[in-house]
C-alpha cells in the first residue's frame, strides 16, 4: 500500500471542522433527518483509517506489502470501531458534564440508535477507504 500523508488527515479534519461549525450555524442539524451527522461519521472513519495507516506505516515502520489485505483490512476496520467507541463516550461524558456547551456545537448522541448509527457510519467510512487503497495498489 501507498505510504499516508499526516497532511491530508489534517486536512480531512480541518474540512470536517468546517463543516460540522457550518451546519450548526445553518441549522442542518435541526432538521428532522440529521443526514450531516452521517456524512461527518463517514468521513471520520476515512480519516481514522488514514491516520492508522500512516501509524503502521510511519511510527511503527512496518512494510504492509507482504501483510494479507484481510489482516490489513481488519487492523484499519478494528482500529477505527475502537476510536468510534471512544468517541461515543467522549460525546456522553461532554453531554452529561457540560450540557449546554454540548448542546449548543451540538457535540452528543442523544439516543442509543444515534450511537450506534454513528459508529456504522464510521465504519463504513474505514470500508470505503480500505476498498479505495486496496483498488489504487492494484494499479
Amino acid at each position: 500500500m501507498q505510504k499516508t500523508k499526516l497532511l491530508h488527515v489534517a486536512l480531512l479534519l480541518i474540512v470536517m471542522t468546517a463543516i460540522h461549525f457550518t451546519a450548526v450555524s445553518v441549522g442542518f442539524y435541526e432538521q428532522p433527518v440529521i443526514w450531516i451527522d452521517k456524512v461527518l461519521h463517514v468521513m471520520a472513519g476515512i480519516a481514522i483509517a488514514m491516520f492508522w495507516l500512516w501509524i503502521v506505516q510511519r511510527a511503527l515502520k512496518i512494510s504492509l506489502e507482504n501483510v494479507p489485505i484481510i489482516i490489513t483490512i481488519s487492523s484499519i476496520v478494528g482500529f477505527v470501531l475502537l476510536i468510534a467507541l471512544f468517541w461515543e463516550f467522549f460525546e456522553f461524558a461532554y453531554w452529561k458534564g457540560a450540557p449546554e456547551w454540548a448542546n449548543k456545537f451540538k457535540f452528543y448522541s442523544p439516543t442509543i440508535v444515534d450511537v450506534l448509527s454513528d459508529i456504522g457510519s464510521n465504519l463504513v467510512g474505514a470500508i470505503f477507504f480500505s476498498i479505495l487503497a486496496i483498488k489504487r495498489d492494484e494499479k
